[in-house]
């Protein structure tokens, strides 16, 4: 499952997790800009810049956010082990709420991660498990997703479905209120347990020559549960879109 990294604020759970198609060439580098908007109270749409690099060799990869090796890649099916940025995060002056300004913040982490992915004639089918190594939010998040690509000359475009899963500490830790943050915002306490996050994405891109190559998509999470019920939380349609242009060698 390649992945496109995601620099605003609130992706639920596995940033938004996004993805670029795999290019057959073993290395691209890339530059681009993305927007996002977020779940938080009045908090701003983010613009952001996208550096992507691509690198796998068979045997170990790096896939812009994520990097790692294969226990197992043959037989269109493979298991890698490796770590992967989680961009997620809460900066109270980015909201225009004064009660969320009187929040802590949060705070992005490392997730160690394990994935499997097979390719089908009828497309591609990828899970993952990842845990925060760096005990910041001591997440545990599980990812599956579907994605059934088309190719029309040089172009490709490729739909996904997919589900996430994340931990009651994850959610408590991104839309969670302690009691010290109630008495001093005034929102109520909150103790958020797990959730599910379905999404979607239809990502494309075209070649304009053997090297050059443009991206973009559109990426949009539900959140559910208690991470939609969460009283910094007014909007559970998250949505992002990017494009960018990436070199082939």
């Amino acid at each position: 499952m390649k992945k496109i990294f995601f620099t605003f604020a609130i992706l639920t759970i596995i940033t938004l997790e996004t993805k670029q198609i795999a290019l057959a060439d073993p290395i691209s580098i890339g530059v681009g800009v993305g927007w996002g908007s977020s779940a938080y109270k009045r908090y701003s749409a983010n613009y952001y810049p996208i550096q992507h690099i691509n690198y796998d060799n068979g045997l170990y990869f790096i896939d812009d956010l994520s990097a790692g090796v294969y226990a197992y890649n043959k037989d269109n099916q493979s298991v890698s082990i490796g770590a992967r940025y989680l961009s997620n995060e809460f900066k109270p002056h980015n909201s225009d709420n004064h009660q969320l300004r009187l929040l802590d913040s949060r705070h992005s982490t490392l997730l160690a991660e394990i994935e499997y992915s097979i390719d089908t004639n009828w497309g591609s089918f990828s899970s993952s498990v990842g845990t925060d190594v760096l005990n910041e939010s001591n997440s545990i998040l599980v990812n599956a997703d579907y994605t059934v690509p088309y190719m029309q000359g040089n172009l490709i475009v490729a739909p996904t479905i997919g589900i996430n899963w994340a931990n009651n500490r994850h959610n408590n830790y991104y839309y969670g209120i302690s009691h010290k943050e109630s008495s001093r915002s005034g929102l109520r306490y909150f103790n958020a347990d797990e959730s599910l996050t379905p999404y979607a994405e239809i990502a494309a891109q075209y070649s304009l020559n053997q090297n050059i190559v443009t991206f973009g998509g559109v990426h949009i999470d539900r959140l559910t549960g208690d991470a939609a019920d969460s009283p910094m939380v007014d909007n559970s349609i998250v949505t992002s879109i990017y494009m960018g242009v990436s070199y082939s060698f």
